[in-house]
């Protein structure tokens, strides 16, 4: 009997621009407020697909209060046969320099070991969009005309098994393994010092587990 109901209101309201039709609530807050589980037969799963036809332009989310909000499918991710997969991305480097196009003087800690300034937690900007994982950034360590001698206790922690080069443009950097002066997230795991020469490069990879930055490879 509740469905004649449903159906009277629909033809009550529909001259109405603004009514709020409700489902087992007296109370709507949408213009179609349903208050339990809700099916559109033209979606039903066949044994041959799906029965509705027609290009996706967005998928449908539900934020916190309930309302249902369009998501748009972005170039990393694909729909295949009415499967959501992650495109890969096609291009396995990139060079990149620091955020905001920083140099190392930017971010000196205001610290100095010796004759070296110093760079504690330093920011790479490595961010894991979509179907990433696969790309091994090149970060141009550069300075511009400082010929400071510099050291890094740290840096910023990353998604496990990212890996990225960093290639010193300007000096040779030093590498400060396990130093206090980053935090433990921050740091890196080696027997000592390392240097890495002007325009040479080293590979780092992060390790979740161990909550450090590893050496990969020195060039």
């Amino acid at each position: 009997m509740k469905y004649y109901y449903i159906i009277l209101a629909l033809l009550l309201s529909s001259g109405i621009a603004s009514a709020q039709i409700g489902v087992n609530t007296n109370k709507p807050t949408a213009n179609l407020d349903v208050n339990g589980t809700m099916r559109v037969r033209s979606l039903e799963l066949k044994q041959d697909g799906f029965q509705a036809k027609g290009t996706v332009l967005y998928i449908v989310g539900v934020d916190e209060k309930g309302n249902l909000i369009p998501i748009e499918l972005d170039e990393n991710i694909i729909l295949d046969n009415n499967r959501l997969k992650v495109k890969a991305p096609e291009s396995s480097s990139s060079l990149r320099g620091l955020p905001e196009n920083n140099n190392l003087s930017d971010l000196y800690s205001g610290e100095r070991s010796g004759s070296s300034e110093v760079i504690n937690d330093l920011d790479l900007g490595i961010v894991i969009l979509p179907g990433g994982g696969r790309d091994r950034p090149v970060i141009k360590l550069e300075n511009g005309t400082n010929t400071d001698k510099v050291e890094i206790t740290g840096f910023k922690s990353a998604p496990d098994g990212t890996m990225v080069y960093l290639y010193p443009t300007s000096e040779s950097i030093k590498i400060r393994p396990e130093h206090a002066g980053s935090r433990e997230e921050n740091r890196v795991m080696a027997n000592g010092v390392i240097n890495i020469k002007k325009n040479e490069m080293l590979l780092m990879m992060y390790d979740a587990a161990l909550s450090r930055w590893v050496v990969a490879s020195s060039n």
